[in-house]
């Protein structure tokens, strides 16, 4: 049986770099692609900050890969642009994973954090506390490149993307029929278990939370989550 594509999306102040582990031990049957979204990285970007235009990138990007009829997952904001695109076309994809992803609602940041988010790009020390804060069990072994990646994010990204999550939703029926894992991390402070579960609830599935990790629990625990994935991409090989 030739092998089917898994398409990972990286979440905002983030990078492909973030699925490292992934991308080296992929889950048996599956390649895995991991992109650079726009703006990321050091990544060339002259768009508009925004959900939908990320999601018309990966459009694109995706029919240059030649990916057939991927699974898409979405870490974070990555999780935002996975939901987008495929609640625009359901059928275009096998199934969907939504690690700590940002809620079908959007996700709102208070109007005081945006000093911070400002003050992010040229504060390396609070950039560090910051990531770090994602990582409570442990920090992954390419902490220092996810690091360097993050302050190479373009200008516009720190406090636009948290504008885009915000201004962004989907509705949850657009994706109705789409098979959907939803997972998320006990300690996650930023993607709570609430905010899981109800994601979850409104896909019409079950969420899943792996006990002491928190947002970056793909990266903190690479072989449980590497695990889940195989279980649920199993049936779709």
């Amino acid at each position: 049986m030739p092998e089917r594509t898994l398409v990972a999306l990286h979440g905002n102040f983030a990078s492909s770099a973030w699925w490292a582990d992934l991308l080296a031990a992929p889950p048996q049957g599956w390649r895995v692609l991991a992109p650079d979204l726009p703006g990321f990285a050091g990544t060339a970007f002259a768009g508009e900050v925004s959900i939908p235009a990320y999601a018309d990138w990966l459009e694109g990007w995706l029919a240059a890969q030649g990916a057939g009829h991927p699974v898409l997952l979405g870490h974070s904001l990555g999780g935002a642009v996975a939901l987008e695109a495929a609640a625009r076309r359901p059928e275009a994809y096998a199934g969907l994973v939504l690690a700590a992803s940002a809620p079908l609602s959007g996700l709102v940041t208070p109007e005081e954090n945006y000093p911070v988010l400002e003050l992010l790009r040229g504060h390396e020390q609070l950039r560090e506390l910051s990531l770090g804060a994602l990582f409570p069990s442990r920090r992954p072994d390419n902490f220092a490149t996810l690091l360097e990646h993050a302050a190479q994010m373009a200008p516009g990204h720190y406090s636009g993307n948290a504008r885009a999550l915000a201004s962004w939703s989907v509705e949850p029926a657009r994706l109705a029929g789409l098979p959907a894992l939803v997972l998320g991390g006990e300690l996650d402070r930023l993607i709570t278990p609430e905010l899981v579960r109800a994601q979850a609830a409104a896909l019409g599935t079950a969420a899943t939370l792996l006990p002491g990790v928190g947002h970056g629990f793909p990266q903190e625990d690479p072989a449980t989550f590497r695990a889940l994935l195989q279980e649920f991409l199993n049936p779709l090989s």
